[in-house]
């Protein structure tokens, strides 16, 4: 039983009595009790506390103040648990002097320590510009890389060493059919036997290069520590071959085997030794220069999961299941390879037909002819993306054919490069991508180049009609109403070439974009009277008065909306001409001369900063040219360039501003004259003070030569000291007394 405190209101001890107990002394606390066990502290304080006063007889004066708190407290008897109840009673035992000196009993409480979460800093959007910055050039390098990489393959195909040594084990009845004058029927069937005895005679050991994720490329230097030690080791990776120069290449053909690649770029070596002429096509697999958001492999997941059930059976000798499912059986990548539906290899060959004059696709691989719409990877591919499709000839010239194996071009342009933004596009920025294909692809267009590009062209539009709906998005052929942006139409709808769902189909060519009344204005035109907005958009606003208006919209309950226009309902813009000398200005007392055909006519546009004062100091009617607008703190301020005046009043104008700059220079080299002649001034000036002062005072080269002959005199005297053994010196180390003096 215990007496327990239930309420009470508490005196404040007296100065004498809180000195008192603050000189009482206390036990030594234990070592192992630590900050975050402050219950089981505070429990041992009051037994120290207990046991010490029943050492130390405490004074009447505390006995009076501890009676008077007594009484004020109104005490309740519980029952106390078994726990505690023994542990009051060994208390008591302790009180009575027997184990005085024992330590506490310290129990051996669970103890739990909750980590703080560490922060997540947010990404500052200068270090997100930086990444997107580095992945775009990481991408463009590699680009080049295997553009490069490539032509040193295809100058590896043209060599006359190699070419003799395929010639050597070429059956005769294929190279009999093959020659550059063969027709169409000759070519293919002595492709066909061609192919059949290279399916046999070459084993594929891999698939070639592969499209890589960025991530996975992070820390990817396979097995080796860094990118460097993997370029010294001369080694590739798991799909591709390290072949360091031609007799390497050549080589290949004696052990007979090796990548998709390598197997695709030797069968055109024994193309060109048969006579035909042929182009190695290679599709580019760069690394993307985007991120993409994806979950993490089934592989990685296995991983873990078997990770965690290791750690969980470490303690446990005998494993929980004793049989475990077999694996999957080994599959010969030669004939998983080699299959007519397997994958697209990413380097194949094209071999020009003079009956035809048309290139044919071959896939040495699996073994296809003229078949280049099979070439195309699916879209859930994730190691094979068409975006550079290249042709390279046996003159080293590079041909651009992405058309011709792609349904969907404008996915591999994207694919190429992040798209130009409006800014980019209006600043006269260009593609990338198209500067690089103008470069390496720049050559002598022949009869044969003219045809090969209107065969795409006509392939490009004669494309299939997607069956689904989302293969109409950003279609080049086909569009449907609910892909259109916000700023595009369809003018006319009409004709309509089929449904899919109730949906119309409407041609590509019919979706136009449109603009706001603002915006043609900017481009020298205005809408025609009596023209309907083809399409209300809702409105992007810039500045504040637009922000106000929005505002006061949405709390009226609808939002802001502006009307926009097409090109077919625009005419160019005719301002009102000049009349008796007066401009027609606007509200704002100046022209808009977005374009030069916006000059009122009658009236002169003088480019010149400055002229403005002039002509409203002669009195002549003026107005500034307004060439653009560039928004500044939540504003549109507009950017002037000169001023527009009556044209028989320019020439008067630009009399007087000539006139204006003579005097102008006339009054600068007249100041420049005054500040050379003032510089002159106070450097003569600062030269005759510094001689009078040294006149008077004496010149700092006297101190100068003063400090030169004592280091003279003390090196004399070292001398003398190291050579006799001591004598005289220089002054011990002090200066003379003469010069002291000075």
């Amino acid at each position: 039983m215990v007496a327990t405190r239930r309420s009470s209101k508490r005196k404040e001890p007296s100065g004498e009595t809180s000195n008192i107990k603050k000189r009482t002394p206390k036990k030594a606390k234990l070592e192992q009790q630590t900050k975050k066990e402050k219950g089981k502290q505070k429990q041992v304080d009051l037994m120290d506390e207990d046991s010490v006063e029943a050492d130390v007889a405490p004074s009447d004066h505390h006995d009076e103040v501890g009676d008077e708190e007594e009484d004020d407290i109104d005490w309740e008897t519980i029952q106390l648990p078994p726990r505690f109840q023994h542990q009051e009673d060994e208390q008591e035992y302790k009180m009575d002097g027997m184990e005085m000196d024992a330590a506490p009993t310290v129990y051996q409480d669970v103890e739990i320590v909750m980590e703080q979460p560490r922060a997540v800093l947010k990404e500052s959007n200068w270090e997100r510009a930086y990444q997107r910055n580095l992945r775009e050039w990481m991408h463009h390098s590699h680009v080049v890389t295997l553009i490069a990489h490539y032509k040193l393959r295809n100058s590896w195909c043209c060599d006359t060493n190699i070419k003799s040594v395929c010639l050597s084990i070429i059956p005769d009845n294929c190279s009999r059919l093959l020659s550059e004058d063969s027709d169409e029927a000759a070519l293919k069937t002595g492709i066909k036997w061609l192919l059949k005895w290279w399916h046999d005679f070459f084993v594929l050991t891999g698939p070639g290069l592969l499209t890589r994720p960025y991530l996975e490329l992070e820390n990817y230097c396979n097995g080796f520590k860094t990118l460097k030690e993997w370029i010294d080791a001369h080694q590739s990776d798991e799909h591709g071959d390290y072949i360091e120069d031609v007799e390497a290449f050549m080589q290949l053909l004696v052990t007979k085997s090796g990548t998709r690649d390598t197997a695709a770029e030797l069968f055109a070596v024994i193309l060109r030794a048969c006579g035909c002429d042929v182009r190695l096509v290679a599709s580019l697999q760069p690394v993307p220069y985007k991120v993409t958001p994806g979950t993490p492999s089934k592989a990685a997941i296995q991983k873990t999961e078997a990770s965690d059930e290791n750690e969980a059976n470490e303690d446990s000798n005998k494993p929980i299941f004793k049989y475990r499912a077999p694996t999957k059986s080994y599959v010969d990548p030669n004939v998983q390879l080699r299959e007519t539906k397997a994958k697209p290899p990413t380097v194949w060959c094209e071999v020009y037909c003079n009956d035809t004059k048309r290139w044919m696709t071959i896939d040495p691989i699996r073994g296809l002819i003229d078949k280049p719409t099979l070439m195309e990877p699916a879209t859930m591919n994730r190691g094979n993306h068409i975006s550079f499709v290249l042709a390279f000839d046996n003159q080293s010239k590079v041909t651009d054919v992405t058309r011709r194996y792609t349904a969907n071009m404008d996915k591999a342009i994207r694919l190429r490069e992040r798209p130009l933004t409006r800014r980019e596009k209006q600043g006269g920025m260009s593609m990338w991508s198209e500067s690089l294909l103008e470069a390496v692809c720049k050559k002598r267009k022949v009869e044969r180049d003219h045809l090969e590009f209107e065969e795409m062209e006509k392939q490009r539009t004669r494309q299939v009609m997607p069956s689904a709906i989302g293969g109409f998005k950003n279609h080049p052929v086909y569009a449907l109403e609910r892909h259109l942006l916000k700023y595009e139409v369809l003018y006319p709808k009409e004709p309509v070439l089929g449904s899919i769902r109730g949906e119309k189909i409407y041609p590509r060519a019919n979706v136009k974009t449109v603009s706001t009344a603002e915006t043609y204005r900017k481009l020298g035109r205005q809408i025609k009277e009596g023209e309907q907005p083809a399409k209300m958009v809702k409105a992007n606003v810039f500045t504040l008065e637009k922000k106000r208006i929005k505002e006061q919209a949405k709390q009226e309950g609808h939002d802001l909306l502006v009307a926009c226009y097409g090109d077919w309902q625009t005419e160019p813009f005719v301002p009102p001409p000049v009349i008796d000398g007066k401009l027609p200005k606007n509200a704002y007392g100046s022209i808009d001369l977005f374009t030069p055909d916006m000059l009122p006519l009658g009236a002169a546009h003088i480019p010149i900063k400055g002229i403005a004062k002039l002509a409203k100091k002669l009195g002549i009617d003026y107005a500034d040219a307004v060439v653009d607008f560039e928004f500044v703190k939540m504003r549109a301020v507009p950017v002037m360039d000169g001023i527009i005046v009556a044209e028989q009043e320019k020439w008067v104008l630009l009399e007087a501003w000539e006139e204006h700059e003579q005097k102008e220079a006339l009054k600068a080299i007249a100041k420049q004259e005054k500040d050379v002649y003032i510089r002159w001034r106070k450097l003569i000036k600062s030269v005759l003070i510094k001689a009078r002062v040294d006149q008077a005072y004496g010149s700092h080269d006297k101190m100068v030569d003063k400090w030169a002959n004592y280091n003279n005199s003390t090196q004399e005297a070292a001398d003398k000291a190291t050579g006799g053994g001591g004598g005289g010196g220089g002054g011990g180390g002090f200066l003379p007394e003469s010069d002291q003096d000075n």
